[in-house]
């Protein structure tokens, strides 16, 4: 049976629970009031307080005048993150115009200066979804709106659907179109990336009203300048490389970066034409429902924080990276293509974007750890570093030479460092392992480089027979 096949909406419509929530998203009509005060505010900075602020050393401490008068205050989860949901979609003359195809959660952690983008598929199908039948992600923004022609609550509806999906709390959204992240780019003079590897893309499509279908795009590999038709061409382009939309993905947060890192260069925030032309660009083709004093703040945070602030992630199918939960289930002929968690629910998305979010040393630091099976189960210890590997901990794995291990025991080699703390803490929930520092010279001896060993015992191949599921068995 077709998983896209519409079902009859119940007489308690699915949008009525979306009521609170639209009050909140439907901030973003006055959208157009409030960034006409951020350009005007940003215009008599540069004019009247940039100049003097420069020759402090301080060139931008006035914008602190105006976000203490405002009150500005971002709202926050229980671990004091903000979470914006970016959206990107077609827009006006484009086919599928409200798609949004591009959708990344970015969690802020001031406090640390840090911030995680997650992408998520548009593919991802939800079985039980707000417009009232099992769709892909990317199309209920779209449906939302067709049926009730307003942008706020059909952005709630999408919001709504992602929050459950990863267990979080999304603060706020921004959406554009592609004229308008065309328009940006061109504005702050374009960006700045390096190309992982040269892209020749023979399908991408020609512009609407075209006599062609398709407008082969080719970009070499190395550091490249590009203008805003090509940014878009690059963070558009699905069909270049093997990863298809998932390296897609990473080639969009990697043109967000660029895009930051330009926009907060002085040669932009000193410039009244640059902002202006910015103005004009998100003004017909973004909404959002950060308020002017939470854009001030965010555009003041932003300034402190490192080169290295932004880690990124994408939900995947490559089952032996970071992120990669889901598969491509068995299709009949003319069935549309679609992606589901391997685990058959959502619960390893939830617990990825938790260690993702809000514990980003384990990435960061990539401490090194070493699996060892101490059993006779075949391929356990190899499993498992699949598994923690799409948790995004460095891993290796072997044998060890005791095979009648009871308990599965987690040994710090390296206590003193700070890194293999934050690190070992977060392993006793995947591999229910004890942590200590008596670490056996059997085991040192094996180390090499790891600061961590895992010795996997009967207790966790109990465990690991029940919940093939969690392990990918037979999917390798």
């Amino acid at each position: 049976m077709n998983p896209f096949e519409k079902k009859a909406i119940s007489s308690h419509h699915p949008l009525d629970k979306l009521e609170q929530k639209t009050e909140k998203a439907e901030k973003w009509v006055k959208s157009h009031l409030f960034l006409s005060i951020v350009a005007l505010l940003l215009g008599v900075l540069t004019l009247k307080g940039v100049v003097g602020a420069i020759r402090t050393g301080q060139p931008f401490s006035v914008k602190q005048i105006f976000i203490s008068a405002l009150g500005s205050g971002l709202e926050t989860d229980a671990y004091g993150h903000t979470n914006i949901l970016l959206l990107g979609v077609g827009g006006e003359g484009h086919d599928g115009a409200n798609l949004t195809d591009t959708m990344m959660v970015a969690s802020i952690d001031t406090a640390d200066g840090t911030v995680s983008m997650l992408s998520i598929p548009r593919d991802l199908y939800i079985a039980e979804s707000d417009v009232g039948w099992g769709t892909r992600i990317n199309s209920i923004y779209q449906y939302v709106y067709d049926e009730t022609e307003n942008s706020a609550t059909a952005e709630a509806s999408l919001e709504e659907e992602i929050e459950d999906m990863l267990n979080i709390e999304i603060h706020y959204y921004a959406k554009i179109d592609f004229q308008g992240f065309t328009e940006i780019v061109d504005a702050i003079d374009g960006i700045t990336v390096n190309v992982a590897e040269t892209i020749s893309d023979y399908s991408y499509p020609a512009p609407d009203g075209s006599n062609v279908l398709y407008d082969p795009f080719y970009l070499a590999a190395g550091e490249q300048e590009l203008d805003g038709e090509t940014a878009l061409k690059y963070a558009r382009s699905r069909h270049s490389t093997a990863g298809g939309d998932f390296d897609r993905a990473k080639r969009q947060q990697e043109v967000i970066e660029a895009i930051k890192n330009k926009a907060l260069s002085l040669g932009v925030l000193t410039s009244p034409s640059k902002i202006k032309n910015i103005y004009y660009a998100i003004s017909n083709n973004f909404e959002t429902n950060l308020s002017l004093s939470d854009m001030l703040t965010l555009v003041d945070q932003a300034g402190d924080f490192e080169d290295d602030a932004i880690q990124s992630a994408v939900f995947s199918d490559a089952a032996y990276e970071t992120g990669g939960f889901l598969y491509t289930p068995e299709r009949e002929d003319g069935d549309p293509f679609y992606l589901e968690p391997y685990a058959g629910d959502f619960a390893e998305l939830q617990q990825f974007a938790q260690l993702f979010f809000y514990h980003p040393e384990i990435i960061r630091d990539q401490v090194p750890i070493l699996v060892l099976n101490g059993t006779k189960e075949e391929s356990m210890a190899g499993l498992t570093k699949m598994m923690l590997v799409r948790y995004g901990f460095n891993v290796e794995y072997g044998n060890s030479d005791t095979k009648n291990v009871t308990d599965t025991k987690i040994y710090n080699l390296a206590p003193d460092d700070d890194t293999v703390e934050g690190t070992i803490e977060l392993l006793p929930s995947l591999t229910y392992g004890e942590i200590t520092s008596d670490v056996p010279d059997e085991y040192r001896a094996a180390a090499g480089t790891a600061k961590i060993i895992i010795v996997l015992g009967q207790d966790f191949a109990d465990y690991y027979n029940e919940h093939d599921n969690l392990f990918y068995i037979g999917f390798y």
